[in-house]
């Protein structure tokens, strides 16, 4: 089982082939805005790298976020390109699923996405699907009813620290910059047992989980809503 994965949903662009023994090459950057002008020179070189062809692959997969508009709108699109064009299903999984996989074995996983203008997004340990986007300040709140040490993983976790550490005991944990965003190699891994699970998607089904609108749409609402009162 061959599989090529997406991972566009945040700071990062990876691209990895992988199959049941894991990643067989994978490609990662951090290019800023440029997730376009990356993505697609990525795909290339990783299946140069493993030697795949597009021929070979069993499935395509992704990461659907939530996560930062642009990157999203451009790995989902690519990816349901892919599957569509290849005629293969498409796995998706969410960052914050992605970001937990990459520690297995511990418990009390919180992921967090920066979400900018303020807000992130996390998930609680135990109540996998459920996604929440709000202030920091509010996950702080949870966080301090959870008991035993905590890991923070994600962007969200790194810029917002000084606010999510608060006055729980024990502190937090925070990860490193090489977690600020979901590994593509771990989409390969929950990829490879969704797709032994029969669990994949319609590539025409598959929508990006923006979280919230865009920030293009948030201004237009609000400089509307002005207007509208004066």
């Amino acid at each position: 089982m061959l599989i090529l994965a997406v991972e566009t949903a945040t700071i990062e662009v990876g691209v990895a082939i992988g199959n049941e023994t894991g990643p067989l090459a994978t490609v990662t950057a951090r290019p800023g805005r440029r997730q376009a002008e990356t993505l697609h020179p990525a795909i290339a070189d990783v299946c140069r790298t493993a030697r795949i062809s597009f021929a070979e692959l069993d499935a395509i997969a992704v990461d659907i976020g939530p996560g930062l508009f642009t990157g999203l709108r451009v790995g989902v699109a690519a990816a349901k390109a892919l599957a569509a064009g290849l005629g293969l299903p498409l796995v998706t999984a969410t960052s914050l699923e992605v970001l937990v996989a990459a520690c297995p074995g511990s418990d009390l996983v919180v992921p967090v996405i920066d979400m900018r203008r303020g807000e992130v997004a996390w998930q609680l340990p135990g109540r996998p699907g459920e996604v929440h986007v709000a202030r920091p300040t509010e996950l702080a709140t949870e966080l301090e009813a959870l008991e035993g040490p905590v890991l923070l993983l994600g962007d969200g976790a790194l810029r917002h620290r000084a606010e999510l550490a608060g006055h729980r005991s024990p502190p937090p944990v925070f990860g490193g910059i090489e977690l600020a965003a979901p590994p593509v190699a771990s989409l390969v891994v929950l990829a490879v047992k969704a797709m032994k699970e029969g669990v994949f998607s319609d590539p025409a089904a598959v929508r990006p989980l923006y979280g919230r609108e865009a920030d293009a749409r948030i201004n237009w609402s609000s400089r509307h809503d002005r207007e509208a009162v004066s």
